[in-house]
């Protein structure tokens, strides 16, 4: 700490001047300096005073930052997440009483007034819940997913409640790596939804079908394969795949590839399967390879040795909001609508969808949106189907035909089909048909018929046994076709145009069976003109060997009742015109919204009645049809319908079964309340383990800041204890600095000699 060296001998008192002024500022600048890190603590103010240290600082302060927003982000979680745990505590104690109400209210030994004041207690239960569900911390709601600002769940004046969150979780970053929800929506916590449903509807490929689509939604990574066609002459080419979009781009690449000839390549949807691609030369063959490392060829289903003709593999377009309706169904599309479209039932309320308007899956997501917007509507995860769920707890909600259509089918959403197992009625609690009980019906006529159902795995199945107690043969009376209404043979003729073109008028006057009816047209042409049975569809058929143009049956009264008011265009005389079915006494069938069975029934004018035991309630047809028409039926309940099986919709089902004195619900409603309260403390145990990762990220960030605090303390804190030693040293520099001044610069003689 030097105070300015004086060279000997005789100076010029400028230059000794200046040298002076020089070391005091100096002097004066490092107190300076010093007092400042006195002062603020820290090494330096501006990161030139030490470029590396500044450096360090910069990056460990961004670093502390960081640290501190995480634990930010960890005591904001762990706030919202307690308060969730502390909400669903008082769900669960909910739960837990429930479940004693519905013990208590089960049997013959408890009073009306007594179940009555059980389900009121029920009803406030569910009000504690949706309270609950519907806690606020902080200004948002804790329940509604994404949908912070508004209230997650709305009571109903009939004991539903909807949901009106989202399924979305927020997230927020507990570590540089790790995301880390801080809420439970109401889907995840109070199971608000109905389940999802909806099954494989098989889009068709398309041109305009994208290549992120192929693949059940998963797309395909492609790149460069090898085409060789050859006639003779071997032609090949590596196209690069790697810029297509679409099939329609795959087609042009890949035959622009041979677009100069001599051979050319044409690409086009295989028209057998319409969900892979087809590949035809010019002439000779075509052969396509993978090249080393890739696998686009086989991913795209068109890796073959050489062939005439390439038929790709099944590439599995998803759908997407875009997929037409035509593609559905492998091309088939959905049936027609218009006039039909769908019917929703829905929380008590009943919707028909008119799709006449709808191209595509979004129009159809729209337009049911629209109508009913307590629906869930999307694309299951495997991309080829829909997935549909209701937002209401406690009620039904199914999705049936409209006017005997095909559009819920088609589409995948219909809750019930001839093909439904019949394990899945009846709320998933199935139908028991192996055991001695058996379907009994008491007829129009008084009579009463027992139906073995056993054996029987579908609704179709059960349908069918039902048709086969009255089976259509050669005995069955002409009487009771047409649901009893009989065939009028003696009002006309059966006018058949044969092949020939020869007409014959077959008259049935004193037919009394069917059988006899194929006697009579059999008698006309024996051996050429042959009438039976078809085993398969149970209707009459004809074939005809007269010659090759089309058999037809003219439509009048005898023709109509016999199903044969038909015409078979074809040439092939082995071929036989097929009659539609007949109908006799008793007859079970879809109903014509495809949500229940109706059972028709001519055998006389009195009540068609199906006791309410077990097995006709779990297939929805229990119930008396008083009227006496035979072409009414008895119109079934949808036995298949969709429920949420969550705590707000399991109160609002114990409340009604407890006001209807309903033991069978009762009893199911309990078996569902220990499956919720198992399903409740798991997500209570999930909010406990969120809490315990929060808390151990929390310790570990704090032991981090320690750390970096005295990283950063080392860089850019002062050293006060040496900052003080310096300080003092400076200062008796300095002052030596001042005397060496004062002395040097006093003016005498010598100093202008």
């Amino acid at each position: 700490m030097s105070i300015g060296p004086l060279l000997p001998g005789r100076l010029p008192s400028t230059m000794l001047s200046e040298r002076l002024k020089v070391s005091l500022n100096e002097n004066a600048r490092q107190l300076v300096k010093l007092q400042q890190q006195v002062a603020t603590g820290q090494k330096f103010n501006i990161a030139s005073e030490s470029p590396g240290a500044a450096l360090r600082t910069i990056v460990l302060q961004s670093s502390l930052e960081r640290q501190q927003h995480y634990q930010t982000n960890i005591g904001t979680g762990f706030s919202l997440l307690a308060t969730s745990e502390s909400a669903l505590g008082n769900v669960g104690e909910a739960l837990n009483q429930a479940k004693s109400l519905s013990l208590t209210g089960i049997g013959d030994t408890v009073t009306g007034a007594e179940r009555l004041a059980l389900a009121n207690e029920v009803a406030s239960l569910r009000t504690q819940v949706v309270n609950a569900g519907n806690t606020k911390f902080r200004g948002q709601y804790l329940f509604s997913g994404s949908y912070t600002d508004n209230a997650p769940f709305e009571e109903r004046s009939d004991g539903q409640v909807a949901y009106r969150g989202d399924i979305h979780q927020i997230q927020s970053y507990i570590d540089a790596q790790t995301l880390l929800p801080n809420n439970f929506n109401g889907i995840e916590a109070f199971s608000a939804i109905t389940p999802e449903f909806g099954s494989d509807i098989n889009p068709a490929l398309t041109l305009q079908s994208k290549v992120s689509d192929l693949n059940s939604g998963r797309g395909l990574n492609l790149g460069s394969i090898s085409i060789t066609l050859d006639n003779g002459v071997p032609q090949s080419q590596t196209v690069d795949l790697s810029g297509a979009e679409t099939i329609q781009d795959l087609k042009t690449v890949l035959e622009n590839a041979f677009a100069a000839g001599p051979l050319t390549l044409t690409v086009d949807i295989d028209p057998a399967s319409l969900n892979g691609l087809r590949l035809t030369p010019s002439a000779g063959t075509v052969a396509v390879s993978n090249l080393p490392g890739s696998t686009s060829a086989s991913d795209l289903g068109i890796a073959s040795a050489a062939a005439a003709q390439i038929n790709g593999l099944d590439i599995d377009p998803g759908i997407t909001l875009q997929t037409t309706i035509a593609s559905l169904n492998g091309g088939a599309g959905i049936g027609s609508t218009t006039g039909t479209g769908l019917t929703i039932n829905n929380g008590g309320k009943t919707e028909t969808i008119d799709l006449s308007t709808a191209n595509t899956i979004e129009d159809v997501f729209n337009l049911i949106r629209t109508l009913d917007p307590d629906l869930n509507f999307g694309i299951n995860k495997n991309q080829n189907g829909l997935a549909v769920s209701s937002r209401i707890s406690g009620a039904d909600f199914s999705i049936g035909e409209n006017n005997g259509g095909t559009n819920a089918a088609g589409l995948g959403i219909g809750t019930f089909s001839g093909s439904t197992p019949l394990s899945e009625l009846n709320y998933g609690r199935g139908v028991d048909v192996d055991s001695s009980n058996q379907l009994q019906i008491i007829r129009r006529d008084a009579s009463t018929i027992n139906l073995d159902l056993s054996g029987s795995a579908t609704v179709q199945d059960v349908i069918d046994k039902i048709n086969d107690f009255e089976t259509f043969d050669g005995t069955t009376l002409l009487a009771d076709l047409n649901l009893g209404q009989g065939v009028p043979v003696g009002a006309a003729t059966l006018d058949i145009t044969r092949r020939d073109t020869s007409v014959v008028n077959v008259s049935l006057a004193g037919d009394v069976t069917v059988q006899d009816a194929l006697d009579s047209i059999n008698a006309i042409d024996p051996g050429n003109l042959v009438a039976s049975i078809d085993p398969t569809t149970n209707a009459i058929q004809i074939t005809d060997n007269s010659g090759a143009g089309p058999l037809s049956i003219a439509s009048n009264a005898v023709s109509d009742a016999l199903g044969l008011a038909v015409t078979e265009p074809g040439t092939n005389n082995t071929i036989p015109l097929q009659g539609n079915f007949v109908p006799i006494k008793l007859q079970a069938t879809l109903n014509a919204t495809g949500n229940g069975i109706t059972i028709f029934d001519a055998s006389g004018t009195g009540p068609l009645e199906i006791p309410e035991i077990e097995i006709a309630f779990a297939l929805g047809i229990a119930g008396v049809e008083t009227g006496n028409d035979s072409l009414v039926g008895l119109v079934g309940k949808e036995p298949n319908p969709k429920e949420s099986t969550g705590v707000i919709s399991l109160l609002t089902r114990l409340e009604t079964a407890l006001r209807n004195g309903d033991d069978r619900d009762l009893e199911r409603v309990g078996v569902l309340l220990d499956a919720e309260i198992g399903r409740m403390n798991q997500v209570r145990g999930e909010i406990g383990s969120r809490l315990k990762v929060l808390e151990e990220a929390d310790n570990r960030l704090k032991d981090q800041e320690v750390k970096l605090r005295e990283s950063i303390s080392q860089e850019f804190d002062t050293d006060l204890t040496e900052v003080i030693v310096e300080m003092t040293q400076r200062q008796t520099a300095f002052e030596a600095n001042l005397q060496v001044t004062s002395q040097a610069l006093q003016l005498s003689l010598l100093s202008f000699l």
